[in-house]
Formats: structure tokens, C-alpha cells, sequence
């Protein structure tokens, strides 16, 4: 072994790093011995859990216990090669066999490398536990073990877990997985060099805490995973912590922040695969949430997932085959309560399940950006209806339809939409766009731009759940919108009191001086009727007056 090349290209320290991270990578205790003084020159971790650190110390004094150097001394004698020799060990107080290796050292002085190969002694316990650590080293497969952080990897990992899980049965087993969070972006930002140095500091983190207990493993790209007994849940906690403040303590460019899921075993006879993805499951609930950083599994989690899953399996094909329909909430001026336009509604008929809640689709597809698709299926049917009303030689009233954030950032909204109104020959101000008021919280320039360019080809935008966000009042002195939909959970909580009732006349009076609609929405009972008939507002949806309804329902109510 040839480590004299290593200082020519790094400083000290870097060639000691270097050379930690070769024989740290040995599940055999190595240490490195100057054969002109018989210092101990370098240890590696192994070596120093048996025998303590003893670097700087003489090897005849710390591991003989003797005066002088020992007569025959192998680390003399030895001129080139290797070769294994047995003797009895003080430090063991056993028979001890090592392999002694003359190597080129970095620094440039004589050395000779020795390794620990195996104790014997079934009697001594201390002795029989480093044989036993000896003997699993030399049969590890290394292909069971990942290459960039040297611990074991998952296959390896489900072997162990599964031994230590089903072999002691009066103990209490957790598995908890964890990851890196935003390690894409760390890649992205800092480059793959170092997110490996991440990475292999995990891999130390590990064995630092757990020592070659082999309990714990990279499972796949930024994942881990260890198990642990517990008494009590804080111990698996405290554990946790422990992790997280020593990951996070290495110095980077960047923070580094884990979260964390945690399976109880209960059921044994659960295999460590699927043990390990409820964990996974668990931790994905911490996400976007900065004051958790763990989550213990619970079985919800797993129905809510297979729900998830099935919704994502099925939704291509719902779309394909027609089962979502455009559901219409009609709208009734306030001071006549007459018929003056409707919402579009998603709703999923499924074939087997019934009707599948908005509240249950909506938000999944908002996250895997299936949203793009289903808007534009329910804009199209809204300008199909629009037509089919036209050439029926009826009165066509509007339609809002909602655009999502995602086409604002993804897509190419104003041709689409122009493209589509011109497909079905409709003027674009039958076609009304509503947009959440939160969509103004972010890159608000850019959006206003998009809407004025829409506003430019005729089509009318209303701001939805207006009330619901923090900018309410500023929002609508500087945006290029033509109608303002009061949310009614503002409504609920202002029209509750006299003063509350004062915030919500002067939002409807600001908005009319900025020559806006206001709609009002969720509008349910007399009394919000009443409200706002007397605060001078256009326009009401609610159950009040009419809930959401198929098409064919609509066009009875508007014949």
C-alpha cells in the first residue's frame, strides 16, 4: 500500500482525510507503527473503539506491556511484503493474530501497517466480542454496502433489521427513516462534489453514534435509515436529535436539515420493506412544516396513501372517458335576484365509487400538476356550453372558470385561452377568470402582466376568496381586474359585529369607487341577504339561492 504519493497533492490534513477515509472502510482494527521510534503513528476508528486511543504512544509499552521493545519483533524483522503472525496479547490477555505490512507512509517515514485478523478465546467475553466483529468483517459482501458513504446499504440493512427484530422478541424495535431536506436544490446550488461530502458525513454521523453496530444504512440517494430498541418513545427522540444536531453542525455552504419518520414495531410479521415505507410515510408529513422535523406512523397515513394512489391511477382515464363534469353555481344579481351568470364546477363521477369530493382530487392535483389538464377540460366545456347555448338561440350569460398558479408559472395561458374562445367562436367576455387572491403573494408584477395581456383580449377576471389573504385592502387599489368575489368566510367573521360590518361596507365601497363588481359568495342565509342588498353589492352565489348543479338542471332554471 502506497500512501506517499497522497502528500504530494494535499496538505497534512488533507492527506490524513484521505487516508481516514481508506482505512475507516476495513471492518478490521488497523494501526500504523514507525519502525525506527515504535511510535503509533495512526489508528483507525476500530482500533481506537478496542483499545482506546493510543496514537503517539509506544507500541511495545501500549500493546505488550513492556519495558523495551519485544525480541523478534515482527515490525523489525520484516523487510518487504506482508506476513500474519500469531502471540499472546496483553492488551487482550489472549492469543492475538495480525497481519504485519510494510507500506509507504505520506509523510515519508518507515512504517509497517498492522491488522487485527482474529482473537482466540470463547472464554473471554471482551475477546469473543471482537471475534465476532472480526469474523462478520471478513464476510461482509461489499457489494451489500454503499460505495460513497462505506455503511451498509439497503438490502444488507433489511437482513440485519429483520435478525435483530425477530430475535429478540421481548424487546421494543422502532425503524425510522430520514432524509435531507431540499437536496435537490443543494445539488442544484453547490454542485454533485458537495452533496457527497453531505452524504459521507451522514455515512459518519451513523457509525459515530451507532459504532459498527451495522443497524443503520444509505438506503437510496439522500435516504437513511436505522433502527434502534426503545423503552419509551422519548428515547428514540432523544436519538433522533442527537442525529440531527450532529448532521447539522458539519460546516456548509448551505444548512443542513433532516426530517425524520418513525415506525413502532408491533406487528413482526410485517416485512422490513414495507416497515421502512410506512416510516417514509410519516416523514413526508414534516415537510413544508419548520417546527417538525419527526412524525411518528400512523395508520391514517396509509389510507390516506392508498387513497392518494388510487385517485393518481385512475385520473388519466377519468379525464379520457368524460367522468369529471362541469358542475354550474349559479349567480343572481342582488337587487333583482335574477339569473346573470354561473361558476363552473369540477365534479368526479367515478364509476364504481360515486361522486369523489372536490376536496379530495383538488388539492392532490394542484401538487402533481394534473390541475393544468382538468382546468382546460373545464374551460373547454365551458366554451362548448357557451356555444351550444348561442346556437340554441338562447341568451348566453358567463361562465367564470378558475386558473390555477400553474398555469400562471407553466404555461402559455393567453394563447391557450384565446385559442380556445376562438375555436367555439365566442366573445371572450363571456369567459370570466377567476384567480385566488393568494396567487398575488407571489411574483404579483409578473401576474399583473399576464392579466392585463388577457384583460386586452376581452376577457373579465375576478379575484376569488377575496378577504382570505393579508393584502386585501392594497390588493385591489393596484391590480387589472374588473370583479372582486368576497370569501365567505369574511363574510361569516365581519357581518358577526357591528364593527365588522363597518370593514365590510367600506370594502364594497372602495371597490365600487375602483369601478369594480363585487360578488359575494357563500351567501347562505336571510340575513347575509339582507347585509348585502343594503352594502350596495352586485352580485351573490350561495345556497341561499341555488346550489351547484349539472348542466342539464341549469338550463331548466335558466329557460
Amino acid at each position: 500500500m502506497n500512501f506517499s504519493e497522497i502528500r504530494e497533492s494535499v496538505d497534512i490534513d488533507g492527506a490524513k482525510s484521505i487516508i481516514d477515509s481508506i482505512l475507516n472502510v476495513s471492518y478490521r482494527a488497523t494501526v500504523i507503527v514507525d519502525r525506527q521510534t515504535f511510535e503509533i503513528v495512526y489508528m483507525n476508528k476500530l482500533a481506537k473503539d478496542m483499545f482506546g486511543s493510543k496514537v503517539d504512544c509506544l507500541c511495545y509499552e501500549t500493546f505488550c506491556t513492556r519495558e523495551v521493545p519485544c525480541q523478534g519483533c515482527n515490525l523489525v524483522s520484516l523487510e518487504s511484503g506482508s506476513v500474519v503472525a500469531s502471540g499472546y496479547s496483553e492488551i487482550l490477555d489472549k492469543q492475538a493474530t495480525w497481519k504485519y505490512s510494510k507500506i509507504n507512509w505520506f509523510d515519508g517515514r518507515d512504517v509497517v501497517m498492522a491488522t487485527l485478523i482474529e482473537v482466540d478465546d470463547e472464554q473471554n467475553p471482551i475477546a469473543k466480542e471482537i471475534s465476532a466483529k472480526i469474523a462478520k468483517s471478513v464476510s461482509v459482501d461489499r457489494s451489500e454496502m454503499d460505495e460513497l458513504t462505506n455503511i451498509p446499504g439497503y438490502a444488507r440493512f433489511y437482513v440485519n433489521a429483520e435478525k435483530a427484530i425477530h430475535a429478540n422478541t421481548d424487546k421494543e424495535y422502532a425503524i425510522v427513516v430520514f432524509d435531507i431536506d431540499r437536496f435537490k436544490n443543494i445539488n442544484d446550488l453547490y454542485g454533485m462534489t458537495k452533496g457527497d461530502d453531505i452524504l459521507k458525513h451522514v455515512g459518519e454521523v451513523l457509525m459515530d453514534i451507532f459504532g459498527y453496530n451495522e443497524n443503520y444504512a444509505r438506503m437510496h440517494s439522500d435516504m437513511f435509515a436505522f433502527y434502534i430498541e426503545y423503552e419509551r418513545k422519548l428515547d428514540i427522540i432523544r436519538t433522533i436529535e442527537k442525529i440531527r444536531k450532529k448532521i447539522g453542525s458539519k460546516e456548509n455552504e448551505t444548512e443542513v436539515n433532516t426530517s425524520y419518520g418513525i415506525y413502532l414495531v408491533q406487528d413482526r410479521s410485517v416485512p422490513i420493506n414495507l416497515m421502512c415505507d410506512r416510516a417514509m410515510v410519516a416523514s413526508r408529513t414534516t415537510k413544508g412544516d419548520v417546527m417538525r422535523f419527526c412524525a411518528f406512523y400512523d395508520e391514517q397515513y396509509r389510507e390516506d396513501m392508498i387513497r392518494i394512489s388510487e385517485i393518481e391511477h385512475d385520473m388519466v382515464k377519468a379525464l379520457e372517458e368524460g367522468q369529471f363534469q362541469m358542475y354550474l353555481q349559479p349567480k343572481f344579481k342582488l337587487d333583482t335576484e335574477v339569473l346573470c351568470g354561473a361558476e363552473a364546477l369540477a365534479r368526479w363521477l367515478h364509476p364504481s365509487k360515486g361522486i369523489i369530493p372536490p376536496s379530495d382530487f383538488i388539492p392532490l392535483f394542484e401538487k402533481n400538476g394534473f390541475i393544468l389538464k382538468l382546468d382546460e377540460y373545464m374551460w373547454e366545456e365551458a366554451c362548448k356550453t357557451i356555444r351550444n347555448w348561442m346556437d340554441a338561440g338562447k341568451e348566453p350569460i358567463p361562465i367564470s372558470v378558475n386558473v390555477s398558479r400553474y398555469h400562471i408559472k407553466h404555461n402559455n395561458l393567453e394563447n391557450v385561452l384565446v385559442d380556445m374562445v376562438k375555436k367555439y367562436d365566442i366573445d371572450p367576455k363571456l369567459l370570466h377568470l377567476e384567480i385566488t387572491e393568494s396567487l398575488f403573494l407571489d411574483e404579483p408584477a409578473k401576474l399583473n402582466r399576464v392579466m392585463e395581456k388577457l384583460r386586452g383580449f376581452g376577457f373579465k377576471l375576478e379575484v376569488d376568496d377575496f378577504g382570505s389573504g393579508f393584502s386585501s385592502l392594497n390588493l385591489i387599489r393596484n391590480i387589472s381586474v374588473d370583479t372582486i368575489k368576497i370569501d365567505k368566510e369574511f363574510l361569516d367573521n365581519e357581518i358577526a359585529s357591528e364593527k365588522g360590518k363597518i370593514v365590510v361596507n367600506h370594502t364594497i365601497d372602495m371597490a365600487k369607487e375602483l369601478k369594480l363588481q363585487v360578488i359575494a359568495e357563500g351567501v347562505e342565509t336571510k340575513a347575509h341577504v339582507d347585509f348585502l342588498k343594503k352594502s350596495k353589492c352586485d352580485i351573490a352565489q350561495g345556497y341561499y339561492f341555488a346550489k351547484p348543479m349539472p348542466l342539464s338542471e341549469f338550463d331548466k332554471l335558466s329557460s
